[in-house]
């Protein structure tokens, strides 16, 4: 009995021991499960806090640019009109309609309902007018080109039919038309606005930002150019030739001027073409300014056509728009465009052999007295020119800014009102010049800045700001 309960004993021993691994086995696997779920917490919790600190981050440009917007809010906002504009609105039409010609018949005016909590109020305006189809054009483009924000919603055009021996250019339309607009008023709807820490500090440090994005802030417009090279799609396009002329030239004379402007126009592109193949930059400046010289000539020749509606056969008018008018405005972008195709040139400043070109072009045109082209010599690369002390260059362009300034001084010194009717030559004393009438002596002063240097037998010197320059007898 007694090894039996030893037996019994050992095994209860061994169960409870079995027990015991167990639980403490159990224990362990629960304390790290429970490890592991604090250790995902605890990831969970940084990630959360890594997030936090990018946003963070981002709180000083945020802030920044709520600034930025806040102080030109205004400038965004100035193209809705205030309701004192709305109420003279009719004014603003009836103006519209004078300058475009067309003859307003109707006008309802009517507000949009919105939400109270809106700042933002749509108007809307219903009309209907009279005109032809390049004065109603007109008309929506001075909507399009307006200070406000006024928008052409819709319109509708019933064609009018030409009368006898009229122009298609003349025949009177029917429009209606419908335009939009909103009011601000910014007292009312959103939330207060979000406190800024040291609103003022971060605003007057981000003066110029703020400038600069509200330089940035413009309306795009859209410049109504007429009727060039169009015609009015709503009326016949068969031309009566017997009511062509008018009070216009002969169809003749208008294809002879119409041919004489494209080959001129065509004569102002040839050298454009050949300024860019030119590899000397002094030749190509001068080139480039020539043709910028032709085409104002030559605007200003299609300008005076128009005005004066030289070209009344349509074809001819057409050709002329398309062929003269287009070309020259888009010769001229070019030519404009071509001013920053020096990029490198104005970043590296011109070559020495150049350089040393442009000094004894600007010295033969001062020892001939050619003082204009001398300024503009050097006017036309003064933007090239500057090099800094240690470039071999350098001395070079120095010189060429004191031959700049003799010619400027010589071209001042030209215009001014001396006439010099005698001299008395003393060789063994000071000379003496008789100059607008009154007698001067070497080293007299004649006016402000104004000297009289020496006489000579054939010559007058003066002394003129710094500079001698002599005058022939």
């Amino acid at each position: 009995m007694a090894q039996m309960s030893e037996k019994r004993i050992m095994l209860t021993i061994a169960g409870a021991s079995i027990l015991l691994v167990g639980a403490a086995f159990g224990g362990v696997y629960w304390v790290e499960g429970k490890i592991e779920e604090e250790n995902q917490k605890i990831t969970g919790l940084d990630g959360q806090i890594q997030a936090a600190e990018q946003k963070k981050g981002k709180i000083p440009k945020q802030e920044n640019e709520v600034i930025i917007l806040r102080e030109n809010i205004a400038e965004y906002v100035k193209i809705l009109p205030p309701t004192s504009e709305l109420t003279r609105f009719a004014r603003t039409v009836n103006s519209f309609t004078q300058n475009s010609g067309v003859v307003l018949t109707h006008l309802t005016p009517s507000q949009e309902s919105h939400d109270k909590r809106s700042a933002f109020t749509r108007y809307k305006f219903d009309m209907r007018l009279t005109g032809t189809l390049w004065q109603f054009m007109k008309f929506m483009n001075m909507f399009e080109s307006y200070k406000r924000f006024v928008k052409v919603s819709n319109f509708r055009l019933t064609a009018g039919r030409a009368a006898s021996g009229q122009s298609p250019d003349e025949v009177i339309h029917q429009v209606a038309m419908a335009v939009e607009t909103y009011n601000y008023t910014a007292s009312v709807g959103g939330k207060s606005p979000v406190t800024i820490p040291g609103y003022d500090e971060k605003k007057a440090r981000l003066r110029e930002d703020i400038y600069r994005a509200r330089q940035a802030i413009k309306i795009e417009r859209y410049n109504f150019r007429g009727r060039r090279a169009r015609r009015d799609i709503f009326t016949d396009p068969r031309i009566d030739r017997n009511n062509v002329l008018g009070d216009g030239a002969p169809i003749s004379e208008q294809l002879r001027q119409l041919e004489e402007s494209i080959q001129e126009l065509e004569g102002v592109r040839s050298k454009w073409k050949q300024a860019g193949e030119t590899s000397v930059l002094l030749v190509r400046f001068e080139m480039r300014r020539d043709v910028a010289k032709r085409l104002e000539a030559l605007a200003a020749k299609a300008e005076d056509y128009e005005a004066r509606g030289f070209f009344t056969y349509q074809p001819y008018q057409l050709r002329f728009q398309r062929e003269v008018r287009d070309g020259v405005d888009a010769l001229m972008k070019a030519v404009k465009g071509g001013k920053n195709d020096n990029a490198v040139v104005e970043a590296q400043g011109l070559p020495m052999a150049e350089l040393v070109g442009i000094r004894r072009k600007i010295e033969d045109a001062l020892n001939d007295g050619r003082l204009d082209d001398a300024v503009d010599s050097f006017e036309l690369v003064r933007d090239k020119i500057q090099f800094p002390p240690t470039d071999e260059r350098a001395p070079i362009a120095n010189a060429l800014h004191e031959l700049y300034q003799k010619a400027k001084v010589a071209q001042e010194f030209s215009r001014l009102q001396i006439s010099v009717t005698g001299t008395i030559l003393l060789p063994e004393f000071l000379s003496t010049a008789i100059i607008n009438g009154k007698t001067y002596t070497e080293g007299d002063a004649i006016g402000d800045e104004l000297f009289l240097k020496e006489v000579g037998e054939d010559f007058v010197e003066f002394l003129y700001r710094g500079v001698v320059l002599r005058r022939k007898q």
